[in-house]
């Protein structure tokens, strides 16, 4: 099904529910007295994914060029803060610097999270973005080609701003590549685009990587624990599916 209709169900979806819920923090900040949300708990989501970058631009309606800009930072390197997150449409550098940002950097980047230190864990050292795509185009029947963004340190009591992200799975089935995307909390008006959009260019990124004409691009599958906006975003978002 078409990356469109299905980003405009998911959002008709929450408007209809208007389940207001109790929440003290939003990206670890406390809420002001008075500011009311709406949530969606265990989202399954499943979408065609785009072929190329212009249909996806034109499917996801996302935030651009900041979200294609970004996309490409996260594949360019561990950086924090890096540079693109001023210009995110909804960055407000009174508030957010002084939330976020502590000794000029932020808690974490998906950067940072798509390249960690090859250091060892456990028993083995870490591996990164790079390492997955390399397990895929090794052996195209495996199983664990599993991009993790959610790190054992956010398991830590630290009051700080963590990835909403989970992680991505990536698996071949029958020549094409299908992605499974796994996320805890998404903000249907600032993050729920141009999250689709990124992880669907993940997929058109590895394709090209593993450089394989027998093989096309799949299906997005989307699981969101708890997709929500404020009270104050229902009208932005009724006007974005009419």
């Amino acid at each position: 099904m078409k990356t469109r209709k299905i980003i405009n169900k998911a959002i008709s979806d929450l408007l209809s529910n208007k389940k207001i819920i109790d929440s003290n923090k939003w990206q670890a900040v406390d809420i002001e007295n008075g500011v009311r949300m709406i949530e969606l708990n265990n989202l399954f989501l499943q979408m065609d994914i785009c072929e190329t970058i212009k249909e996806l631009e034109l499917e996801t309606n996302a935030d651009l060029p900041w979200a294609e800009d970004h996309f490409n930072e996260r594949l360019a390197g561990a950086t924090n803060p890096g540079e693109q997150y001023k210009k995110w449409p909804y960055y407000r550098a009174d508030l957010d610097n002084k939330r976020f940002r502590k000794n000029n950097q932020f808690s974490h980047t998906y950067q940072e999270r798509f390249w960690p230190p090859k250091v060892k864990g456990i028993r083995y050292k870490m591996g990164d973005y790079l390492d997955v795509k390399k397990r895929l185009k090794n052996d195209n029947t495996t199983r664990q080609a599993f991009l993790s963004i959610w790190h054992p340190e956010d398991q830590s009591n630290n009051d700080v701003r963590l990835p909403c992200t989970i992680g991505y799975w990536f698996k071949i089935n029958n020549n094409k590549l299908d992605v499974t995307y796994l996320i805890r909390s998404c903000d249907a008006r600032r993050h729920f685009r141009n999250d689709i959009y990124m992880t669907q260019r993940l997929a058109i990124d590895i394709l090209k990587y593993l450089d394989n004409n027998d093989l096309s691009l799949g299906t997005l599958s989307v699981w969101i624990g708890s997709f929500h906006c404020f009270e104050s975003d229902l009208y932005t978002l009724k006007k974005q599916v009419k």
